[in-house]
């Protein structure tokens, strides 16, 4: 959608989720609580990259992420997971469990895309609960040009957007304050409350909002403010978000 050199889209699915016990068997203290069994509904968080984006505006359309949510509902949830697994069923080796079978199952191209997966405890990983002081939210209806028919984003519908400005982290307060009252108003008097099929040139994708809004906040800044300008994250539910950075960023 823009000229800008190295550009590259995030998007992350939170909304997998699965109820199992366990027990933790390594643990160096008998006496830890987590070594008694016990259970936790467990969250997962899959987490796509890529430097250009799929028609109609995408990394990947969350639909094809639907396999992940079989998986854990068909074979881990409700399920005692010392009777599944051989290894001591922590979050990150689950998680590095959840890779193996993400690579090897699903189509290779979802594969190379694959930046991490997440698993959390209670409802959202800790990357779907972050909430950071650069954010911002805003009402708008859209819909999406090119999917299969039936497709559910190609109807006229609505998200209640979070936007967050990720900047660095020793930027000066004045810098910060004026950048965000530069995206903070732009929201409110062009996107929010509006059909943003009317009002954006571009297929109105999270992955193209984010991109967009990064342009616009580079666009509205001096050298200096633009130097501190990191990424732009667009959140269209709570657990499932899109991101642009210029360069590869790992922050959160």
């Amino acid at each position: 959608m823009s000229d800008l050199a190295r550009g590259r889209y995030r998007i992350g699915d939170g909304s997998f989720s699965f109820a199992a016990a366990h027990r933790l068997t390594k643990l160096p203290d008998a006496e830890n609580k987590a070594a008694r069994p016990h259970g936790h509904t467990f969250t997962v968080e899959v987490e796509l990259t890529d430097t250009e984006l799929l028609a109609p505006g995408f990394v990947a359309d969350y639909a094809e992420l639907a396999p992940v949510g079989e998986y854990l509902k068909r074979e881990l949830d409700h399920r005692d997971l010392n009777a599944l697994f051989t290894f001591d069923t922590t979050t990150d080796a689950l998680a590095q469990h959840l890779t193996a079978w993400f690579l090897a199952h699903m189509p290779p191209e979802r594969g190379k895309q694959l930046r991490a997966i997440h698993v959390g405890l209670g409802t959202a990983t800790a990357a779907c609960r972050h909430v950071d002081d650069e954010s911002f939210t805003f009402e708008a209806a859209h819909h999406l040009e090119g999917l299969p028919g039936g497709h559910k984003c190609g109807w006229p519908h609505g998200h209640s957007y979070r936007v967050a400005l990720r900047l660095d982290s020793q930027t000066d307060p004045r810098r910060r304050a004026r950048l965000r009252a530069l995206l903070a108003e732009y929201l409110d008097l062009h996107l929010d409350h509006h059909d943003l099929n009317a009002v954006l040139p571009f297929q109105p994708t999270s992955e193209l909002l984010a991109e967009h809004l990064y342009a616009w906040t580079l666009s509205q800044a001096n050298a200096r403010e633009a130097a501190v300008v990191q990424a732009v994250r667009v959140w269209e539910s709570p657990r499932r978000w899109a991101e642009f950075s210029q360069d590869e960023w790992s922050g959160r």
